[in-house]
């Protein structure tokens, strides 16, 4: 079984209900929205079917959400998972349960992990720290002070390795188009979505992804700038982002 990260956008539309002078009616409510999971499966096709599934999924006791899927992007994951030892295997029945029983245990607070740092300032490519000691004594006391150290205290994360920007292109309001379709809803978002217009809402398509276990994001960030250090990946920017759960049963 393989691990893939799907990173898909879609646009909704429902009907609901909405104020209006006579009282509340229902209304017809588009939205745009976007979504990335871990998926566990044997083929990338099967990753995809089930989180189109996923994507698709209807709410209990609401009116049917009829979904457009407008894009999914898969990327590799790293096939060890990072920690602080070493790499080892991604053994993912494991994971899942290490994994829970920290989201169980650590409900009270996230600050600690640190995922507010920006990581690619603190932890920068060329300026590697020797150790996880000089890493936590290189930062700034402001950062420092904030994050769990505690080796008896570990997270998962995700290390989303973000693509260079592309090349200048054309003018935005170039690919502004309007639709003939009479099955398109008239709606100036899904016009924006079905343009290209999403991405600058902040959604990321990485390049590839890894699984690591730490004390905090900043850990997170150098064991990965170290396992890529001779990778085309070396300099890329990068985001943390938690892992709690994948789509899949593992096996």
């Amino acid at each position: 079984m393989s691990a893939y990260y799907l990173t898909g956008t879609y646009t909704c539309s429902q009907v609901r209900e909405s104020p209006g002078r006579a009282g509340p009616r229902d209304s017809i409510q588009v939205w745009d929205a976007w979504s990335s999971q871990v998926v566990l499966s044997y083929s990338q096709d099967g990753a995809r079917e089930l989180f189109e599934t996923a994507l698709r999924a209807q709410p209990e006791g609401e009116n049917t959400k009829d979904v457009v899927i407008r894009k999914i992007v898969t990327a590799p994951i790293v096939n060890k998972l990072l920690t602080e030892s070493e790499n080892l295997p991604l053994d993912w029945p494991k994971i899942m349960q290490q994994a829970e029983s920290s989201l169980q245990s650590n409900v009270e607070d996230d600050f600690e992990q640190g995922y507010w740092v920006d990581v690619d300032e603190i932890v920068r490519p060329g300026k590697l720290s020797f150790s996880i000691g000089t890493l936590q004594s290189d930062i700034p006391e402001e950062i420092r002070s904030g994050l769990n150290w505690s080796a008896d205290k570990k997270f998962f994360f995700l290390v989303i390795v973000i693509p260079p920007p592309p090349p200048p292109s054309k003018s935005p309001l170039e690919f502004e188009t309007e639709t003939d379709d009479p099955d398109q809803p008239d709606n100036e978002d899904v016009v924006e979505v079905a343009s290209g217009k999403l991405d600058e809402y902040g959604v990321i398509y990485p390049e590839t992804v890894a699984l690591i276990q730490a004390r905090n994001s900043v850990i997170a960030a150098w064991l990965w700038r170290r396992y890529a250090a001779n990778t085309p990946f070396a300099a890329r920017a990068i985001k943390i982002n938690p892992f709690y759960s994948a789509l899949g049963k593992p096996v």
